[in-house]
């Protein structure tokens, strides 16, 4: 286990200034499904001019923070981006999590070689776990964490990084309210966690977690969020969208075979999700709405704090924010 602090050269804290390791893996493609012209755009365009790709990120409401690949991290805040250092240029940051802003602002990031990042007032701190890689984080608060990947899961409830799973269960992204859990992998494959009432069939079960697929998918899931164990939506290959009201799976058809690669539910049976060629569509119930972005960057990661401020971000430094102030 290796702790470093990185320098911090501005204040970052105070607010001033879910995916493939690069455009290589999941290129965008021409499916016919590119914004049409004679579309509203709905999205603003915060794009940063770089080649790394925006793989996560939080918002406060106010600021928008952001991990890439290259191991970048970036804040946007006032219409300027600014870097933040962190000294592990050499590692894809996958996922990030946050809470608070200015004083209070508390932030974990994870990626690539068992890399765990946390932000303090000092600058970033990091900690080598030696796993495989992390592809997501989420969780209630900065000491109540799951982390997942290449190594299965991982969580800091005891104060330090312990693994909850074994690496044979691997897992692309992790959605985590404090009470329960679900995380998402490779063909349609699904962990729960503390709940042993999901109506699941309980093929494995390992500490505290239950291991099972989703029925009636064999597709790969990407991305997971939700609002409460009765508010689970899971997203993925081929346009796949499914949701999980306590009781049951429902499949969601987007009419898009474009890869979804994440999601984000503000309130019960409703979604935000985007993926590849720039499609994002707002779910409510089992209505599909599409929400023209205007570009065709494969989008990673898709969060917010209400209705009125959702963030995704992308591919070659693409970030783009719902509702358009137009």
């Amino acid at each position: 286990m290796k702790l470093t602090l990185c320098p911090i050269l501005f204040a970052f804290a105070l607010g001033c200034g879910p995916k493939p390791e690069s455009d290589t893996e999941n290129q965008v493609t021409d499916t016919g499904e590119n914004i049409e012209e004679n579309f509203e755009v709905v999205w603003d365009d915060n794009r940063h001019a770089t080649s790394v790709n925006f793989t996560s990120a939080y918002t406060n409401g106010t600021d928008l923070y952001v991990v890439t690949t290259k191991g970048q991290a970036w804040t946007y805040s006032g219409g300027t981006w600014v870097n933040v250092p962190t000294e592990v240029d050499k590692v894809d940051l996958m996922g990030i999590w946050g809470s608070g802003s200015g004083a209070t602002l508390k932030m974990y990031a994870v990626g690539h070689d068992g890399m765990i990042l946390q932000w303090t007032t000092l600058g970033w701190e990091y900690t080598d776990v030696g796993s495989a890689a992390f592809s997501a984080i989420d969780g209630e608060s900065a000491s109540d964490l799951i982390a997942v990947g290449g190594a299965g899961a991982w969580g800091n409830k005891t104060g330090t990084w312990e693994a909850q799973t074994s690496a044979q269960h691997k897992f692309n992204d992790v959605w985590y309210d404090g009470t329960s859990a679900v995380a998402v992998g490779d063909n349609g494959g699904l962990g729960w966690y503390g709940r042993d009432d999901a109506g699941l069939e309980e093929l494995d079960q390992e500490g505290g977690w239950i291991f099972d697929e989703v029925p009636g998918t064999s597709a790969h899931l990407y991305g997971v969020h939700g609002t409460g164990f009765n508010n689970v939506w899971a997203v993925g290959q081929n346009g796949t969208v499914l949701h999980w009201n306590g009781l049951t799976w429902q499949q969601i058809d987007l009419g898009t075979q474009a890869n979804i690669w994440s999601v984000w539910s503000p309130a019960n049976d409703v979604a935000y999700v985007v993926g590849q060629n720039g499609v994002a569509f707002r779910i409510d119930g089992d209505n599909a709405e599409a929400l023209y972005t205007g570009v065709d960057n494969v989008l990673y990661a898709v969060t917010g704090t209400t209705e009125a401020n959702i963030w995704a971000t992308g591919a070659r430094g693409l970030a783009i924010r719902y509702p358009s102030s137009d």
